[in-house]
């Protein structure tokens, strides 16, 4: 069955630890389960009622099987509302996420939420934020006494280009856009560490800040920019943390950042 299930560069029988930074490893996806279904068996998932396809998916290489065969595409679809000189995206949510086959980070983050909460004992966001104003939420998993690290927006398969299949060969990797693997850590920082490391070598703006969001989806995020300053919103009911705030020095861009946790605006719940 095994090349039958193989999806985009994700292997089924893939079988690798490589150490690429003190404290992460890169393995394949199935090392949180492998999956029970073949591409053809999954297409069929695919077009069953959203609870019962929910009821199908067990591991993440199952869900990333879904995810790629339904045809999830990029868009930008948060809603955006102003209070005062904030601008707030409000997050589709998992189940919105789910109903539909397109949307930014926030919305395939909360698409994986929605088909794999319970299935893990805890699961969150990894984010960060850029003092031009950017950011990116992925996904974390914690099991077993490690963090592990996905990015849902490069496994789409328009983002399938982008990086080689997964063969544990380091070289493969540093040549590849990085995030488009699964990565292990026990320590989140580590992480961190590592994305700062690869966004310097591809000559790309680091994030000032690293968090996490510690519940399975998010809800919004907030903006307030300037000529000389990004200040991050992040609601209180996220449950966030942060990982790492990076020196003026190491965070690139120009300008000053902050990250400030706040109640989420009446506006928006």
């Amino acid at each position: 069955m095994d090349k039958y299930a193989n999806i985009g560069n994700y292997r089924q029988d893939a079988d690798f630890c490589v150490p690429v930074f003190e404290g992460v490893d890169w393995v394949p996806l199935n090392t949180l389960g492998k999956t029970r279904y073949t591409n053809a068996q999954m297409k069929e998932v695919a077009v069953l009622p959203l609870s019962e396809r929910k009821s199908r998916i067990a591991t993440l290489y199952e869900a990333v099987q879904l995810f790629i065969l339904s045809g999830f595409r990029g868009a930008f679809d948060n809603e955006d509302v102003f209070i005062g000189d904030t601008l707030w995206q409000k997050h589709k949510s998992p189940e919105q996420a789910a109903a539909g086959s397109e949307g930014c980070c926030a919305t395939d983050t909360n698409w994986l939420a929605f088909y794999l909460r319970g299935k893990y004992p805890e699961m969150g966001s990894f984010c960060y934020a850029n003092r031009d104003g950017n950011g990116h939420i992925t996904t974390y998993i914690q099991t077993g006494g490690f963090y592990y690290f996905i990015d849902m927006m490069m496994c789409r398969l328009d983002s399938q280009s982008f990086f080689s299949p997964e063969s544990g060969n380091f070289q493969n990797l540093v040549r590849s856009e990085w995030a488009g693997y699964l990565y292990r850590a026990e320590n989140a920082v580590d992480f961190c560490r590592f994305a700062m490391d690869r966004f310097a070598a591809m000559g790309r703006d680091r994030p000032f800040c690293f968090y996490l969001r510690r519940r399975p989806d998010v809800t919004a995020t907030g903006l307030r920019l300037s000529e000389d300053e990004a200040v991050f919103y992040v609601p209180t009911c996220d449950h966030p943390s942060i990982l790492l705030l990076a020196k003026e020095s190491e965070g690139g861009g120009k300008g000053a950042g902050s990250i400030e946790f706040v109640g989420l605006p009446e506006e928006l719940r």
